[in-house]
């Protein structure tokens, strides 16, 4: 009992006996050519151009707010701030106004609120104390 089949080629016309879907004639036709490069697949970006815009917006932003006079003591810890809440958290938009000035959460210096680490993992891990003390907002409102 034989396990091939009689096949044509394609390329040449010839028969040959194909053991397998993967097994080609012999031919000089139907070999893959040996200078042909095939073309890696591009990587998908990690940040998008319209997010890579907005970071260094921000970075900007949150040097500048960090800066301030008022800014330099955490209202949590009373230790010296280092980063930045979002208070209202960072996706979306706040409101009406902001959506039509394109103003993101992330930029929108009105809901930021300067925090040491300390105090920063505080609000984050407290979320029903944080909106008591007004450190967070509803993201829902």
């Amino acid at each position: 009992m034989s396990n091939f089949k009689l096949t044509f080629c394609k390329s040449c016309g010839n028969e040959f006996k194909q053991y397998n879907s993967l097994q080609k004639c012999r031919c000089k036709f139907s070999k893959p050519q040996p200078n042909l490069k095939l073309k890696s697949p591009k990587p998908i970006k990690k940040v998008s151009d319209k997010m890579k815009v907005l970071n260094a917006k921000y970075s900007v932003l949150r040097i500048e707010f960090l800066g301030k006079l008022e800014n330099k003591i955490c209202p949590v810890t009373k230790e010296a701030t280092t980063e930045v809440h979002h208070m209202k958290g960072r996706k979306g938009f706040a409101d009406e106004w902001a959506k039509e000035n394109n103003i993101p959460l992330l930029i929108d210096v009105r809901f930021f609120l300067a925090v040491s680490r300390k105090g920063h993992i505080k609000i984050e891990l407290n979320p029903e104390w944080a909106k008591e003390n007004n450190y967070s907002l509803n993201r829902l409102n």
